[in-house]
């Protein structure tokens, strides 16, 4: 009963820690016009912002991710919550907008050394159902700290103040912090003592890692280009405003987190690989409803709420298949892993961009569509080394 009782405090730890982390990443863009009347500087300014902590981020997770495979991960992960605490209060404090671009680049730092051992962490300490369960969990973080953690964000620094948004994340920080540094156990402090290019060079020797993170990157092509662009689609489409349009990514939000939470009970019924594949065939599917429904906004909706729920499902068991790829590598992968998601949303975004005015939303998702099924056949191509 005591172990069973730390480990939902331990799951409850990094479920905070996932969730501000993912609201963190998402929560300048809305806050964008306040911030530039806050420090009178242009939008373009303050939006340095998010490209420093993005760079900070893509960058700094790679960097850092073989330090997880030589020291303990309990350490790198608490070192890493203690980084992004000090960048939301740097950011809190900000007088100037360089100083808040400061802190913006310090938590980039924070989330590139945590996220990955946290993943690592969960894949070191938990196996079979538990892990599926777990990282289920988890993961669904991520989804509500869209759904609702932004929302929340944007309607605390409307009502009151940009700077409570982050007070409020920094309470939260400290708290999941605290949660963590109690109940992670000692067991975890083992330390696997990998040489720091090693872990590179064995990722780089393996089939199976470098084909799993092959179908990260085409996933993600093939997701992001569709999900960057549905706004303005939408929007031009039904003639709504920014709230409204709003409302929409909300009910995608809340789908995808219900499908991450419950992904541990399908991943442990189906398999993981088969809910991999199953997931990619139905987001094929749901984009074909996107383009079957144009006309309409509750077809649109209903297709995006079915893209949610096998996307939450997909990724998730696609992440839980490369925690334990390799072992003595965990933290590398999934620090590669992470990587490998920032190149596919830049890539999709900057591709989609060029693309969105020549073959509009229609051409972008049929495009889409058959990069998602480059990588189910590519997970096919998987099973043999699982």
């Amino acid at each position: 009963m005591k172990d069973s009782m730390k480990n939902g405090w331990l799951v409850l730890g990094l479920f905070l820690i996932v969730f501000v982390i993912g609201a963190d990443s998402f929560i300048i863009s809305p806050l964008l016009p306040v911030l530039a009347q806050s420090y009178h500087a242009s939008i373009t300014m303050v939006a340095l912002s998010v490209t420093i902590y993005a760079i900070c981020y893509a960058i700094g997770s790679p960097l850092l991710g073989p330090l997880g495979d030589r020291f303990p991960k309990r350490r790198l992960l608490l070192v890493g919550v203690v980084i992004f605490f000090v960048g939301g209060v740097a950011c809190v404090w900000a007088p100037t907008v360089g100083w808040f671009n400061i802190g913006r680049a310090v938590a980039g730092i924070g989330a590139a050394t945590t996220l990955p051992n946290v993943w690592a962490l969960i894949g070191q300490m938990f196996h079979g159902k538990q892990l599926n369960l777990i990282m289920g969990i988890t993961m669904a973080a991520l989804s509500l700290s869209i759904a609702l953690g932004v929302p929340m964000g944007t309607e605390l620094a409307q009502l009151v103040n940009w700077r409570l948004a982050f007070v409020v994340s920094v309470g939260l920080t400290l708290l999941a912090g605290g949660i963590l540094y109690r109940v992670i156990p000692r067991r975890a402090l083992v330390m696997n003592k990998v040489d720091y290019w090693q872990s590179y060079d064995q990722i780089g020797r393996s089939l199976k890692a470098k084909l799993a993170l092959l179908i990260t990157l085409t996933w993600m092509l093939g997701f992001y280009v569709v999900y960057t662009f549905l706004g303005t689609f939408i929007t031009r489409q039904f003639h709504l405003n920014t709230g409204q349009t709003g409302l929409v990514f909300v009910a995608y939000g809340l789908s995808n987190f219900v499908a991450s939470f419950f992904g541990g009970v399908v991943m442990t019924k189906f398999g993981k690989l088969a809910t991999v594949q199953l997931s990619g065939v139905l987001s094929a599917v749901a984009m074909a409803g996107l383009l079957a429904g144009q006309q309409s906004l509750l077809a649109i909706i209903g297709s995006l709420i079915v893209l949610a729920i096998v996307q939450g499902l997909g990724v998730t068991a696609l992440n839980t298949i490369i925690v334990n790829l390799l072992p003595l590598q965990r933290a590398t992968m999934m620090a590669s892993n992470s990587a490998i998601l920032y190149l596919g949303l830049t890539v999709s975004s900057s591709v989609g961009g060029w693309a969105y005015p020549r073959v509009g939303f229609f051409g972008i998702t049929l495009a889409a569509m058959g990069v998602l099924l480059i990588a189910v056949g590519l997970a096919r191509r998987l099973r043999k080394w699982l």
